[in-house]
């Protein structure tokens, strides 16, 4: 992102709307497709009621929104200039479908685990007080898990890592980064909350639920995918110290010299011990500490 003043929130959203409304629409293909399928398979084994069930489309849409978060990503990082949609969502799903794969499953598991330990803590605490402290504990897990959710899907796709360092990354940044998570958690309960109120706002079902389905469809998939991004990018951009090139955004570790003494022999001790030096992200580093971050090539 460039160093200049950037766009206001809902300037930079209104900004790219058209955008983000394109975006919506290709993910709500696969998004409709897991939703049919989930309820034509739970009327099937008659859990039509159990909302855990039904929420596995989550698992099947979510490695869509690799695409989601590829495009509010360029938004964000390019303030909506110069970049084509369909391809960037392209690109984010051939780069990152199956690590998104794995984290739906993942997220899934977590959120079904916290809640029923926090239900269940909770109506034992009502007998012993002692419970409020494993329930206090299950809290601080479930939300440190929220906050790990909002930093991960950015993480990959802007950095290429190995998998464990993506977690390790996404956990850093929820302790470091935890006054904008907050913030990022309040946007987004208070976009959806809006977005839920709508039928009772309108006063009439009917009306309401064509509203809330539109919303559902054409708003809140990019909509909460901006909430973190915009906040945590550039967050993200100040600890891997990312910077644009105009030219070349793939940032390529190039090799370059190893320091000599005068008569051309390596110099010996702890600067030249790991092997030839690199430059990569605007460093000259060693070339064993830039095997662990490698940037995404970003050209189409």
């Amino acid at each position: 992102m460039n160093d200049e003043r950037k766009l206001g929130f809902f300037k930079l959203y209104f900004k790219n709307f058209r955008a983000m409304l394109l975006t919506n629409l290709f993910f709500a293909v696969p998004f409709i497709l897991a939703a049919a399928l989930v309820y034509f398979a739970a009327g099937l084994l008659h859990q039509t009621s159990n909302l855990w069930f039904m929420g596995t489309a989550i698992i099947i849409i979510y490695p869509f929104l690799s695409g989601v978060t590829q495009v509010t990503k360029e938004i964000v990082k390019t303030q909506g200039s110069n970049f084509k949609v369909f391809q960037t969502y392209k690109k984010g799903l051939k780069n990152n479908f199956l690590y998104f794969a794995l984290y739906g499953v993942i997220i899934y598991a977590a959120a079904v685990i916290s809640y029923y330990s926090i239900v269940t803590y909770y109506k034992m605490a009502a007998q012993s007080w002692l419970f409020y402290i494993p329930l206090f504990i299950t809290i601080l897990i479930a939300l440190a898990i929220l906050f790990i959710s909002f930093s991960l899907p950015i993480l990959t796709v802007t950095l290429e890592l190995k998998l464990r360092y993506y977690f390790k990354n996404a956990a850093l940044m929820a302790i470091g980064e935890l006054p904008m998570n907050f913030y990022v958690m309040i946007t987004t309960a208070a976009l959806i909350s809006g977005c839920l109120s709508v039928p009772v706002m309108t006063g009439n079902l009917v009306v309401g639920l064509i509203v809330l389905g539109v919303a559902l469809f054409l708003i809140l998939p990019t909509g909460i995918s901006y909430c973190s991004m915009y906040r945590l990018y550039p967050k993200l951009e100040d600890i891997f110290d990312i910077k644009d090139k105009e030219n070349d955004k793939s940032f390529p570790i190039m090799p370059v010299a190893v320091p000599t003494d005068e008569n051309g022999e390596p110099i010996k001790g702890d600067s030249a011990s790991d092997g030839e030096y690199v430059f990569a992200g605007g460093k000259m580093i060693k070339k064993s500490q830039a095997q662990a971050v490698e940037y995404i090539d970003e050209s189409d």
